[in-house]
């Protein structure tokens, strides 16, 4: 049957294509194949026991909830989608670098083996904010990401060591920047969720429309 209708729909692709011009071959393309697929950027090891750990060494976030958050949704998304099979709360490895001072900071797979991890996804905070110029509003948030194996020490993804670079934005809308400090910390959370969510999109296939990578 599918067969069938790939072919019916690849005729009438041809016919419109020929009375009138290419324009047709997206729309069409799109009923064949549906929507575009965004494909991972690395595969991570199915059955490895993972931890999400977003750093913020330099207070780019204001509240520490706010990193929970991210590392929160990128963790439950990456379950729901069985990306992954065995995760660890990720309130334990953010307890234990609240523990560290400047003269002692662990390693990222030092801070994986205080909590019995095999991988670290690991996201350093870059830049946060709601306002990224003086009277604009467009709630950002930049990080960079890293996979590392705990028992080697070596970084699994990206080549460069600098780290993968994620983007994502919440939409600017006229008259819906914060008025109040409430209203101010539920954009934040909302930009961490958004965040937490485009971290596990870089490991599993979507398609473009569920899609909040805006630099991936």
């Amino acid at each position: 049957m599918h067969h069938t209708r790939t072919i019916v729909l690849s005729l009438a692709l041809l016919s419109l294509t020929l009375i009138s011009g290419c324009n047709i071959i997206a729309p069409v393309a799109y009923a064949i194949h549906g929507p575009e697929k965004i494909q991972p950027v690395y595969t991570l090891p199915e059955n490895a026991k993972t931890v999400v750990f977003v750093d913020d060494p330099s207070s780019k976030i204001a509240q520490r909830r706010l990193r929970y958050t991210m590392s929160e949704v990128a963790t439950r998304t990456l379950l729901e989608k069985r990306v992954l099979t065995d995760m660890l709360d990720p309130r334990g490895i953010i307890g234990a670098a609240s523990k560290e001072d400047h003269t002692s900071r662990m390693s990222i797979t030092e801070l994986g083996q205080s909590v019995g991890a095999d991988i670290v996804i690991y996201a350093l905070v870059t830049r946060y904010s709601l306002s990224p110029e003086s009277g604009s509003y467009l709630p950002q948030a930049f990080l960079r990401v890293k996979v590392m194996d705990v028992a080697t020490g070596q970084r699994l993804f990206p080549d460069a060591n600098f780290g993968h670079p994620l983007e994502v934005q919440i939409p600017q809308r006229p008259g819906v920047a914060p008025n109040t400090a409430s209203d101010r910390v539920a954009i934040e959370e909302q930009l961490a969720a958004r965040a937490g969510l485009g971290l596990a999109q870089l490991f599993y296939k979507h398609e473009l429309p569920e899609t909040v990578l805006y630099r991936r």
